[in-house]
């Protein structure tokens, strides 16, 4: 009797331990039926998230301007990140760019987004929705980056990449995966993580 106690001991707290767990699964958000603080959320998130688009594209713009593509690898491996951190700063929120191929190790996706970016991995971004994410208190947010005309100098086929920059990329990132990609291809995500109130 003992026993079979015992057990069922278990199988509850296994019950318990599963649901808690499934719990705090990332889970899609439906944005026609979302509550107020999280319609406020996404809003303070895509606030963000084109902030640092915008942020990002213009210091890229300048740096091809003026230095052609080895200003602009300049500008990803010694600025990007700080920019990045002062949006997040600024907004209260946690915010980065991730992709599939990364460049940059330190924009590996983020656990809860990890499932999406794998999902869409090798898609047009016509075909990549943004997406809404709860968990654990907080909503995630992810938006797609496309590949532009401009962006294949540097995320191009290998050879292309090559001839416009040589040893500059290779340098700054020697494990480099984000090559190979076409103008429509999707490149990545920008992600803002924002904690409900």
């Amino acid at each position: 009797m003992r026993h079979a106690s015992t057990l069922g001991l278990i199988l509850g707290l296994a019950a318990v331990i599963s649901s808690d767990t499934a719990a705090q699964e990332p889970r899609p958000v439906d944005m026609t039926a979302a509550p107020a603080p999280v319609t406020a959320a996404v809003a303070r998130a895509d606030f963000a998230i084109k902030e640092l688009q915008g942020t990002l594209v213009a210091r890229l713009t300048t740096a091809m301007a003026s230095g052609g593509p080895a200003a602009a690898v300049s500008v990803c491996r010694d600025e990007a990140q700080q920019l990045t951190t002062a949006i997040a700063k600024k907004h209260g929120l946690a915010i980065g760019r991730t992709s599939h191929r990364l460049r940059n190790p330190a924009n590996a996706p983020r656990p809860w987004a990890a499932t999406t970016v794998a999902a869409h991995a090798g898609r047009k971004v016509a075909d990549a929705q943004p997406v809404v994410l709860a968990f654990d208190g907080r909503v995630g947010v992810l938006r797609p980056i496309g590949t532009l005309d401009f962006c294949v100098t540097c995320h191009g086929p290998r050879e292309t990449v090559d001839a416009a920059i040589g040893s500059v990329l290779e340098t700054a990132y020697p494990q480099d995966q984000a090559v190979g990609f076409a103008p429509g291809d999707l490149r990545g995500w920008v992600w803002a993580e924002v904690t409900l109130d």
